[in-house]
Parts: C-alpha cells; sequence; structure tokens
C-alpha cells in the first residue's frame, strides 16, 4: 500500500535508512505522494518508489551508475548497497543536485550524442516500444467523434505494422526515453570540469534497449 502521510512515509524512511547506514532524524519531505521524496543532511536525497517497483529500482542505480563510469553527467546514485526494501517498498539514496534550472534543447543535443555511441550495457533494459498506451488511450479519449476514432485505430494498426517491418539501420544503442528539456538539469554554477548540464532522472536512459521509471525507466535500447 503506498504510503500518503508524512509520518507514514518517515517511518519508511527511517527503515530504510538504518538499514542503508543513514540518520533520518532530520530528514525533511520534498514530495509526499505515489513517489515520495526526502532530503537528508549532508546533501543527500532519498526516493521511496511504490510498492512492486523493486526491478525499477535497481534498474535506475545500475544505469546511474553506467553513466558514470562513463563520464555521462547525470544524476548520481550514492555508493551504498541499493535498493533497499523497507516496507515492502523500493528506497533509493541519491546526491542531491546543485543549484540548477531546466537545460536548453542545445544541453539536450549535447548529452544525447554522449549517450547513443556508449556500449550496450551487460544488464537488461527494455527494448523501445513507441506505441505503449496508445490504443487504451485512442479508446477511452473522450472528445472523439466515432470516425476519427476509426481512423486512428487504422492508423495506429499501419504504423505498428511499418515498424514491425522497419528496414535495418545503425547499430543498437542506448537511448533516452523522454529525452527534453525539463529532465536535463543544467547547473547555475560555473564546474571546474566544465560539465554543466546533466542528466535529470539516468534511469530514463535506454535504448530502446529498454530498461525504465523510469516512468520508468526509460533507458531503453533500439535497433
Amino acid at each position: 500500500m503506498t504510503t500518503t502521510s508524512p509520518a507514514a512515509s518517515h517511518a519508511v524512511l527511517a527503515e530504510a535508512c538504518a538499514a542503508a547506514g543513514f540518520d533520518a532524524a532530520h530528514a525533511e519531505p520534498l514530495r509526499i505522494a505515489e513517489n515520495e521524496i526526502w532530503r537528508l543532511p549532508g546533501q543527500v536525497i532519498v526516493r521511496i518508489a511504490r510498492a512492486g517497483q523493486w526491478k525499477a529500482a535497481v534498474r535506475e542505480v545500475r544505469v546511474a551508475r553506467w553513466l558514470a563510469e562513463h563520464a555521462v553527467p547525470a544524476v548520481q546514485a550514492l555508493p551504498v548497497e541499493q535498493p533497499v526494501q523497507a516496507a515492502g517498498r523500493p528506497v533509493t539514496f541519491w546526491a542531491e543536485l546543485p543549484e540548477h534550472k531546466n537545460g536548453t534543447v542545445q544541453d539536450v543535443v549535447t548529452l544525447l550524442k554522449q549517450l547513443h555511441p556508449l556500449p550496450v550495457p551487460d544488464f537488461p533494459l527494455d527494448r523501445l516500444d513507441p506505441f505503449v498506451r496508445v490504443a487504451e488511450r485512442i479508446e477511452a479519449a473522450t472528445s472523439l467523434s466515432e470516425d476519427d476514432r476509426h481512423w486512428l485505430r487504422q492508423r495506429h494498426a499501419e504504423l505498428r505494422e511499418q515498424w514491425t517491418h522497419r528496414p535495418t539501420g545503425m547499430r543498437e544503442c542506448v537511448v533516452h526515453g523522454d529525452a527534453w528539456v525539463g529532465n536535463v538539469a543544467h547547473s547555475c554554477r560555473a564546474v571546474a570540469d566544465g560539465l554543466r548540464a546533466g542528466l535529470r532522472r539516468p534511469a530514463r536512459m535506454g535504448s530502446r534497449l529498454d530498461g525504465g521509471q523510469a516512468d520508468n525507466d526509460r533507458c531503453r535500447h533500439r535497433r
């Protein structure tokens, strides 16, 4: 069951922090929603995911560490054994981002140019499906006429068929599943090593090698 109150969420936080070697005494809630976010002293961010999201949390951490190994600027998973399970929920620990703003289109381009040439990692990522939930959204739309809905169903089927039989192209690579300026953090301070922009949600990288959040984890594999 997803916790919704700060007190219930803090109980999960305290259990996870004890397991990972952190002190939750002075934790500050940043968001108490479907996924809960807390800040600990020392610029530590704790993310409490929904029950049943263990696989996605593992993937997020692995992708973040893989990016770090390849010097792609992204949110950093802290060097502790994680995820931690607390009250049946996966909990992960991250380095807090410095003061930042959303990136620019140029930042997105620069980061993707670093990502796409990387070798495919040795852990599984999900394969890209560009039609996720499209059929459901067509059926659920309340503003469509039946003629429009019928046309969309046909067009969806045509595109799926074309995607299935698309020609082979470049080698498979990892791609970001949700690459836009809101998922890039641009530092508001000068950084000595010149890395001023980084990926805000590393777990969303994949190749359409698919991986997850995620939301998941949009690291995917692409052909």
